[in-house]
């Protein structure tokens, strides 16, 4: 080999040749002022440890003889760190490691008088280094060397520090704990409270931790939590020094640093020594704000205050900060989203409201033109007449309370197989009053069979209603309007035509929102309340369809389009529309109690049903039906919920009050209809809950039941 060749220099040629520093100390010391004696006379089991621990690059010790003197290779020398090396090299293992006999002394008995070997990982064994007793961990194993007589004559450790490992992981299970803990955390608080729960867990790091919090005008320092001591304590403790330093904190804007002035006695954590300095970071929102607040965190006794725990502990307040910012952030568009929810229940309760206002009028006259039908009596026109109305009433009602349950997603489909041209007939006849009032001209392009269809017939039909409705009002009087409807492959197009007023380009795209409506003349004669575009995109897109609007612009008529998915031909012969139910057949001799304080309507319906054959009492207050109730014990009572002085929920339970073991099943009637009406009427005791105007057929139903 070369001259030049690394590995021929530094092949040793003797057992004690080479090895570095801790070679030429072992070779430089007097062995003879030890027990071992000189060390040419060192026996060969000594030489050949001594040997194999120089020339290794893995942290390498050896305890020999009864004494065990102790050898330990350069690989092994910063784990002394300042203190022990060099004196430590030739010292007896008790003398050298008194801070940690009671934890190595047994384990190497084991191996010097039993042989036994010993492993051990991630292994705490505090040592004294640096000038104080530091957490450091340790996997090591100790093995047994056999001496040139061939009984065990020392003790070899082959052993790896792991503090800087451990402590890493131990840290990142603080910050992790810390995330878990404040991202559940609702305000500022809770906040702080899941923080001080988390670093009171992380005591080997943390001994103690002060959460100072600033606020008000004069920017007052408040001690807002502490970890590992009482609030007075630390209060009492820290008061004078963070009132003195607080200014210049706040003055540098970024206080993180190093407090070396701490009170003594401090908690140590697990740690019998007190901490002797505290790391103070600043609470900012951003970084470079002025700091909210500060956190204290105390230092370790155990433990070098370098890099990596700085950056943890700036670290744990950074996240504290994010999750304020958090919270701040929920707590506004919290706000923004109460505001939103009390204008949409305001507006819920304004439809609501409209809709009972509406229907309470309704009810008797629906109920009249039930008796003129049972009469059978004249006046035919003025009936028809009232029914139109009636209808155009109850349309309006209808979309209104249509728009509040779209809005919250309440609407089902009732889908069925149809000819289309069912549904074409049902909304001409919906939209007939306005036709015929401004005497248009309305042209049908639908065929009668052949182009069956799978959807809600009600709905779709409320749909054209209000398209050839919208159509009216806004073409003058003697307009043209044509409805055609063909399938175009996978789907089924209906077109809606006026030669009205058209629509401006600006409203073109704003035409489906809720409340728009077109230009409208001065007499108003246009009328509506802006709702029909709305519901009918609305439901359109629930048949997952589309709706669109186009004009050539004002006074160039308007067309609507419809696209709807068109039914397979299997889906058509599948399904078949259902027929429609029997009308029912009134049962004789049921004693009905009506309440109403509505007089018109409590009258009509006592006719109504005494027509249909029934016994009768009317009572227009709760104090009337109370007494009715007493003297009548009538079989089904009828009863309006706003009553005057006593609802007619109070009302039920004072009935089941007066009638005990008596039966009468009550039936509630009200202008109100939404799903909390309905639970409350069967919270009350009510077996129906029928809304205004009500259904002759459902009615009789009931109380007949």
């Amino acid at each position: 080999m070369s001259a030049d060749n690394p590995r021929t220099q530094e092949r040793p040629t003797r057992w004690n040749e080479g090895g570095g520093e801790t070679g030429a100390l072992i070779r430089s010391l007097d062995w003879s002022a030890t027990p071992l004696g000189p060390s040419d006379a060192w026996p060969n089991g000594l030489r050949m440890a001594i040997g194999i621990l120089l020339h290794s690059r893995h942290p390498m010790f050896l305890w020999w003889g009864p004494e065990l003197i102790q050898f330990y290779n350069d690989a092994y020398m910063p784990s002394f760190g300042r203190g022990k090396h060099p004196a430590a090299m030739g010292q007896a293992g008790r003398e050298c490691w008194q801070e940690i006999w009671p934890i190595i002394g047994p384990q190497i008995d084991d191996v010097m008088t039993h042989g036994k070997s010993t492993w051990n990982e991630d292994h705490l064994v505090p040592i004294f280094r640096n000038g104080r007793i530091e957490e450091v961990y340790w996997t090591y194993g100790y093995s047994p060397v056999i001496g040139d007589d061939g009984d065990i004559a020392g003790t070899l450790v082959v052993c790896t520090e792991t503090t800087s490992r451990v402590v890493a992981q131990r840290r990142l299970e603080t910050t992790r704990a810390l995330l878990e803990a404040t991202a559940a955390a609702a305000d500022r608080t809770a906040l702080l409270r899941g923080a001080a729960n988390v670093l009171g867990r992380a005591s080997s790091d943390i001994p103690f931790a002060l959460v100072f919090t600033i606020g008000g005008a004069a920017r007052a320092l408040y001690l807002a939590e502490a970890v590992g001591m009482s609030r007075d304590d630390a209060a009492i403790r820290f008061g004078a020094t963070f009132a003195a330093e607080l200014p210049a904190l706040v003055d540098r804007g970024d206080p993180a640093g190093l407090l070396e002035t701490v009170p003594a006695g401090l908690p140590g954590g697990p740690w019998p020594e007190c901490p002797s300095a505290a790391f103070v970071t600043p609470l900012c929102k951003t970084p470079g704000d002025t700091p909210d607040g500060f956190i204290v965190f105390g230092l370790s006794p155990r433990l070098p205050f370098d890099d990596a725990y700085a950056d943890f502990l700036t670290q744990l307040a950074a996240h504290i900060c994010t999750a304020q910012v958090r919270i701040d952030a929920q707590r506004v568009r919290a706000a923004l989203l109460s505001d939103l929810e009390s204008a949409n229940r305001a507006k819920d309760e304004f439809l609501a409201m409209l809709g009972h206002e509406l229907r309470n009028p309704l009810s008797p006259i629906v109920t009249a033109l039930e008796l003129m039908k049972l009469h059978r009596d004249g006046g035919a026109s003025e009936r028809a007449v009232i029914e139109r109305q009636v209808e155009h009433l109850v349309r309006l009602v209808d979309d209104l309370l249509d728009v509040s349950k779209i809005t919250r997603g309440k609407i089902e489909l009732k889908r069925e197989v149809v000819e289309l041209s069912e549904v074409v007939n049902s909304a001409v006849h919906m939209a007939s009053v306005l036709l015929e009032q401004r005497n248009h001209e309305l042209i049908l392009d639908v065929p009668q069979v052949g182009l069956a269809w799978e959807g809600d017939p009600i709905r779709l039909a409320q749909v054209l209603a209000n398209l050839l409705t919208n159509a009216a009002r806004y073409t003058p009087p003697g307009g043209r309007i044509q409805l055609v409807a063909l399938r175009d492959a996978d789907q089924v197009t209906i077109r809606v035509t006026d030669n009205g007023i058209g629509i401006a380009p600006d409203m073109l795209p704003r035409i489906f929102e809720l409340f728009v409506q077109g230009q409208r003349s001065l007499d108003r004669a246009e009328g509506g309340l802006g709702l029909g575009l709305t519901l009918a995109k609305s439901l359109v897109a629930l048949h997952g369809g589309t709706i669109n609007a186009t004009s050539g612009g004002l006074g160039k008529g308007t067309t609507f389009t419809i696209r709807l998915p068109a039914p397979s031909p299997a889906v058509i012969a599948d399904k078949r529309r259902p027929a429609a139910p029997s009308k029912p057949q009134a049962t004789r001799g049921k004693r009905v109690l009506v309440v109403d304080d509505n007089v018109d309507a409590a009258e009509m319906l006592g006719e109504l049903l005494e027509e249909s054959g029934h016994e009768v009492m009317l009572a227009n207050d709760p104090i009337a039906a109370l007494k009715s109730i007493e003297e009548q014990s009538p079989d089904v009572a009828v009863v309006d919920i706003g009553l005057p002085v006593m609802d007619g929920y109070q009302l039920a339970e004072r009935i089941r009050e007066s009638l005990p073991g008596r039966h009468c099943r009550l039936v509630a009637l009200s202008g109100y209809g939404q799903e909390h009406d309905f639970a409350r009427s069967k919270q009350a005791g009510f077996v129906e809950h029928l809304v205004k105007p009500v259904d002759l057929a459902k009615l009789l139903r009931v109380v007949e039941a």
